[in-house]
């Protein structure tokens, strides 16, 4: 289990892991032991096969604390609890070993009250495994976007008359005709100019409703990959961390 799906159990949903994780062990070491020891009746007998008891309960719980009965995804969850548990587990010595066979037993129906007392956990562990996989997926989403880009940068929307004419020509492509564009404040990789035309066409009765502040990703010839309104960027403005250089409230460049 990887130290964030590890640091989401609880301490009591630890002790109901472990629980869970020897009743099944147990179970399982008893069903081997009757396939090796003990003679199993034919296919066309009425006799019972000689198996655990107990098998029924131990799912039934499984499903009632851990909401699945899934032992793969069980033991696959903390590997180092798995192997204390099976280095704890007393088994017989061998098929004769009645006594050590009962302590199995009771060892077993002990695992099985203890895991019967546990709480259950609050997600099952369906979900738990689920939320972490999403959370990767978007890591790694977060991680391509950020390493495909040439610069990055945090930006304001302000109307282009804020800027003279020259300003104007200096900053914008010719054929820009919207009235509103971004005032770059600060940024990652590569710097790039004060003033940007915008990747989307605002008008004054959608401004109201158009985001005031973008997180925006440019490609080598300072075009965009992909802009984000601030309020949902913060996964990447987290991975980014500290800007690399801003501007000042002259328009002069500074590396941080």
């Amino acid at each position: 289990m990887t130290p964030a799906l590890a640091n989401s159990f609880s301490g009591s949903e630890k002790r109901t892991l472990q629980s869970a994780i020897s009743s099944v062990l147990h179970s399982d070491e008893i069903n081997r032991y009757y396939q090796v020891c003990k003679e199993q009746p034919e296919e066309n007998q009425d006799l019972p096969a000689l198996t655990d008891k107990e098998r029924p309960r131990l799912f039934a719980l499984l499903q009632q604390k851990l909401k699945t009965a899934d032992t793969a995804l069980l033991f696959n969850l903390d590997p180092r609890l798995t192997q204390n548990a099976r280095s704890n587990l007393v088994k017989p010595t061998s098929c004769e070993d009645t006594k050590g066979l009962q302590s199995m037993l009771d060892n077993y129906e002990m695992a099985l009250f203890s895991l019967d007392l546990a709480l259950p956990l609050e997600r099952s562990l369906n979900q738990k495994t689920g939320t972490k996989s999403r959370s990767n997926a978007a890591k790694a989403e977060v991680s391509q976007l950020i390493n495909q880009s040439h610069a990055i940068a945090l930006v304001d929307v302000v109307d282009k008359h804020l800027l003279n004419a020259v300003q104007q020509a200096n900053f914008l492509h010719p054929d820009y005709s919207g009235k509103y564009i971004f005032k770059v404040q600060q940024g990652w990789r590569s710097n790039i100019p004060h003033y940007l035309g915008m990747h989307i066409f605002v008008s004054d009765s959608d401004f109201d409703k158009t985001p005031k502040q973008w997180l925006v990703f440019l490609d080598k010839n300072g075009h965009f990959i992909k802009a984000l309104p601030s309020g949902s960027a913060a996964a990447y403005i987290r991975a980014l961390e500290d800007a690399e250089w801003r501007y000042d409230v002259y328009g002069n460049l500074h590396r941080n």
